[in-house]
């Protein structure tokens, strides 16, 4: 938070900090890019069915795989 990061006693303090928030914005844009490829690919889905659709089964088989 900026509150830890402005009160972190030392440099070392406020990088460690600032690294665990680096890290998890991060993952949460990995995580945002991956819903946005799944939600692309339904979105060119010309099936009248997701579920009967192969490129988006792939797709989200790959996301559940590597979540």
């Amino acid at each position: 938070s900026i509150r830890a990061m402005l009160t972190a006693a030392t440099p070392a303090e406020r990088n460690r900090v600032l690294q665990h928030q680096y890290d998890a914005l991060s993952q949460r844009v990995v995580e945002a890019q991956a819903a946005l490829a799944l939600i692309d690919t339904a979105l060119g889905c010309e099936h009248g069915d997701l579920a009967s659709c192969p490129r988006f089964r792939a797709v989200l088989a790959e996301r559940v795989r590597h979540p």
